[in-house]
Parts: C-alpha cells; sequence; structure tokens
C-alpha cells in the first residue's frame, strides 16, 4: 500500500510538474515514480519532454522509443507514430540519416493508408529533405501540404510546426 502512495504522489507531482513547466522537478518525480513501477506511455512522454528541456537528448530519445513501443502494445498506433517521428527527427538533426530512415519507413508502414494528422507529420522529414536537395519550391509545397493537414485535422502542433517550416523554406527561396 505504501509502495502505491508513493508511486501516486510522484506521477501526481511530476505531472503537475510538466503542467508548471519546473523540469528539473518534473524529471526528478516522474523518473522516482518509473523506479517504483514502469510509466505508462503517457507518463514516459512526460518524462521524455522534461529530459528533452533539462538538454538530456539521448535520455529523451530512449523514452520516446520506449512510449513508441508502449503506445503499440496499448494498440495506440497514431500515438506510436508521433513518438516515432520525434525520434526520426531527432536522428535526422544529428546528420543520422540510416537511423531516421527507419523510423520514417517504419512510421510509414504503421499508418498504412490512414488519413490523419499523423500523415502531416511524415511530409515534414521529407520537407527538409527537399530543402537539403537545394529545392526550397518542394520543401516550402511539402510544408504547406503539411499545414493543410494540420488545419483539416486540428493539430495545432503539426499546424504551428508546418507553417513555420513553409515560411522558412519561403524567405530562403
Amino acid at each position: 500500500c505504501g509502495t502505491i502512495r508513493a508511486l501516486d504522489d510522484e506521477l501526481e507531482r511530476g505531472r503537475a510538474a510538466c503542467a508548471r513547466r519546473v523540469w528539473e522537478e518534473a524529471h526528478e518525480s516522474l523518473a522516482r515514480a518509473d523506479a517504483i513501477s514502469p510509466l505508462g506511455a503517457d507518463d514516459v512522454e512526460l518524462l521524455s519532454l522534461a529530459a528533452y528541456m533539462l538538454g538530456r537528448d539521448d535520455e529523451s530519445m530512449g523514452l520516446l522509443e520506449r512510449a513508441h513501443q508502449a503506445h503499440l502494445e496499448a494498440g495506440s498506433t497514431r500515438r506510436a507514430v508521433r513518438a516515432a517521428m520525434w525520434v526520426c527527427m531527432h536522428h535526422a538533426s544529428r546528420g543520422e540519416m540510416g537511423p531516421a530512415g527507419g523510423w520514417l519507413a517504419r512510421s510509414e508502414r504503421l499508418l498504412g493508408d490512414e488519413e490523419c494528422a499523423e500523415r502531416g507529420y511524415l511530409l515534414i522529414p521529407a520537407a527538409f529533405g527537399a530543402e537539403a536537395a537545394g529545392d526550397l519550391e518542394t520543401a516550402a509545397a511539402t510544408a504547406a501540404a503539411a499545414v493543410e493537414i494540420g488545419q483539416r485535422f486540428g493539430d495545432p502542433d503539426l499546424y504551428a510546426l508546418a507553417t513555420h517550416l513553409q515560411g522558412q523554406f519561403v524567405i530562403r527561396q
């Protein structure tokens, strides 16, 4: 009973600290909770976010990989794809194109033909690829397609990310 109470207390503190954006406290509490009993996918994502905000990129990505697997096991394919896409973009930002491509391919396989906001997230690496190839027109058009998907599915994170990228590509043109 004491273990369950300690777990609940740490989870409550960690979640509240995340909501207040007090990242060190969030990380400490969620990590303690995880040591008591493995966190569920949503709380692993919060721990990953706290680690990322503290500059602990490798830890954050390992946790996102773990969240991806937990979402898959729970049957939450779209959530698994979102976690995988952030892992993909992390690898790509480091120039690790092999792992990035693997995570992207995995995401595409998981979504299949499903039309959803996550489809827009799959366009982000393609936009960066076009930019890297020097084709800013295609990069901007790809980002614009992601903006449209973000609008259609009411995904403010995708909309903001894609709009930002589209603006960068248009300015560089």
